[in-house]
């Protein structure tokens, strides 16, 4: 044998190897649900998806909304902290956590602002505190400048809306046909990992329960083939110039070590909404909600009560 012939066998073998090793199969919601609900938690037959969702504590209600590539569960302590003086309601969104995958395929930020809206009214909530992070921060002001009759206050967590468009690795293969079907099955666990790690700022507390939870929901089956077909809806942003129109009061929080969107974008938001007020938090990555729970919480409880 060559010695060309044999660096191909063995090429093949490590690659066929690393395919092998990496390849998961969907996980079923039964067995993801008997693993990751709450106590408290809800699931409501809706828009043809049996949507999660996590309803805790008595008094003026709270709708939070998490990151793309998160769960409901990013809101644990602030859940435990806020339900305290209020009902606090956390979902697992369209192509997330429990929820799954939505039946028209639809991803767009409109979208989701759309289903917001028939949520708050399954749940029959009239006036409402919205809070959102990353993705969901952009639902969130999307959904303010549409209905701000309906929410009470606002708070924004590292909020997408002002970065400009990039294309990673693992997003050009999302959107290419054909190739986007390697997403559907191959999910490497360092690929989790190295994702927490970017939107931590420390890594340390990127514990292997962390990972291996976002990895499983990353499983639930349509979860995966979401994040492709989020891909191709990923260009249809809403104009971020609209959240000159908000005019609910709004809270600004943004980690100052955010690796995934820039603190300079905090500013922006900061500039562009009337009357806003603003937080940064040192040593705090993109999900100050988890990174920083109890200060962040403690800081939404003084903004929502008028002492921030």
């Amino acid at each position: 044998m060559s010695l060309w012939r044999l660096l191909r066998w063995l090429l093949l073998l490590v690659v066929g190897g690393w395919l092998v090793l990496n390849w998961y199969g969907d996980l079923p919601p039964h067995q993801l649900a008997a693993r990751y609900a709450f106590s408290d938690s809800h699931f409501l037959e809706m828009d043809s998806m049996i949507v999660h969702y996590r309803m805790s504590g008595q008094g003026e209600p709270i709708v939070l909304l998490h990151d793309a590539n998160s769960s409901l569960h990013t809101w644990a302590v602030w859940t435990e902290m806020l339900s305290k003086h209020y009902q606090v309601i956390s979902l697992d969104l369209p192509g997330f956590g429990l929820t799954g995958p939505h039946p028209q395929r639809s991803y767009s930020a409109f979208m989701y602002a759309d289903f917001l809206e028939r949520f708050a009214q399954a749940l029959r909530l009239r006036r409402f505190h919205l809070v959102g992070n990353g993705l969901g921060a952009q639902i969130a002001w999307v959904y303010a400048s549409q209905r701000p009759q309906r929410l009470r206050k606002l708070i924004l967590c590292n909020a997408l809306g002002f970065e400009p468009k990039e294309t990673s690795l693992v997003g050009w293969l999302a959107k290419t046909p054909g190739l986007n079907r390697i997403l559907w099955r191959i999910t490497p666990r360092p690929a989790v990992r190295a994702f927490l790690e970017k939107v931590y700022a420390d890594d340390s507390r990127v514990s292997p329960a962390l990972v291996r939870r976002c990895h499983d929901l990353l499983r639930r089956s349509g979860n995966r083939k979401a994040l492709t077909d989020r891909a191709t809806t990923g260009d249809n942003r809403p104009p971020a110039d609209v959240v000159e129109n908000i005019n609910v009061p709004t809270l600004i929080v943004w980690g100052a070590e955010d690796a995934v969107l820039s603190p300079e974008y905090a500013y922006e938001f900061h500039r562009r909404i009337r009357k806003a007020l603003l937080r940064i938090y040192p040593n705090t990555g993109h999900w100050p909600q988890e990174e920083n729970a109890e200060q962040s919480a403690t800081d939404v409880q003084a903004f929502l009560e008028g002492r921030f």
